[in-house]
């Protein structure tokens, strides 16, 4: 592990200020030159693995998603839920030791306009949802995080749920007395996963809203925070099958 220099908040805006000037950069260039001014960086409690993060890799036919936010995970020490929250950590990491993987994954739109508009979700974080779900990077971390709070699975297993359709994974994440409850949490995702290995049909998107307002309405009876997993694995089970 060796640790992690942040881009100075200033230097961040300045480099979210300076997009369009920098498009061949994104598109075929880099960012060493951010790194070689230490006026532009600033000590953080971050260390990374350079070798695991090597893993973090995709091609346009296959994103890889589960083994890259393995890799993330993997590849980062010291970022707590709150260090996560800071857009300096993500920035630096798709300009500099993921962007190439992040260029890849999100490829730079051919016209300039559209380009920009790209690259500010893509590759800065301006916002809780930014972070969670639009920069290349910081969502592979968080979903990472999410996963390895399931019990009862692998942590590859639970991604394999998690990743398989986008409106399942939105609809878990997004509630804060889903993806917040471990037990909860663990329930759903169990089902999924045996759906998944299956015939997938909770990932229907009808299917799968049934189900939550199902949830809804039993937490309206019971109060779910206080039940077991084994308990909620039975109630999502049943929910699951009506």
């Amino acid at each position: 592990m060796i640790p992690l220099a942040l881009f100075r908040h200033s230097a961040v805006l300045q480099l979210y200020k300076d997009i369009g000037a920098n498009l061949p950069r994104y598109r075929g260039g880099d960012f060493e030159f951010l790194t070689e001014d230490p006026s532009r960086l600033i000590e953080s409690k971050c260390q990374i693995d350079e070798d695991r993060l090597l893993d973090v890799h995709c091609s346009p036919e296959d994103a890889n998603e589960v083994a890259c936010c393995l890799a993330v995970a993997d590849g980062l020490n010291g970022v707590t839920p709150y260090l996560a929250r800071d857009e300096r950590v993500w920035v630096r990491l798709t300009h500099i030791e993921l962007l190439h993987y992040s260029r890849t994954r999100w490829p730079i739109p051919n016209k300039d306009e559209a380009a920009i508009a790209h690259i500010q979700k893509h590759f800065f974080a301006r916002s809780a949802r930014g972070i969670e779900r639009d920069n290349a990077v910081s969502r592979l971390w968080w979903m990472a995080t999410v996963a390895s709070k399931v019990e009862g699975l692998k942590a590859a297993e639970a991604l394999e749920a998690l990743l398989f359709q986008s409106d399942v994974r939105a609809n878990i994440i997004e509630r804060p007395s889903t993806s917040q409850n471990t037990a909860l949490l663990s329930a759903l995702v169990i089902q999924l996963h045996k759906s998944l290995q299956s015939d997938q049909a909770l990932f229907e998107r009808k299917r799968f809203r049934s189900l939550m307002k199902r949830l809804n309405l039993n937490g309206g009876v019971k109060l779910l925070d206080v039940l077991g997993v084994d308990d909620l694995q039975e109630m999502v089970g049943e929910a699951a099958k009506a």
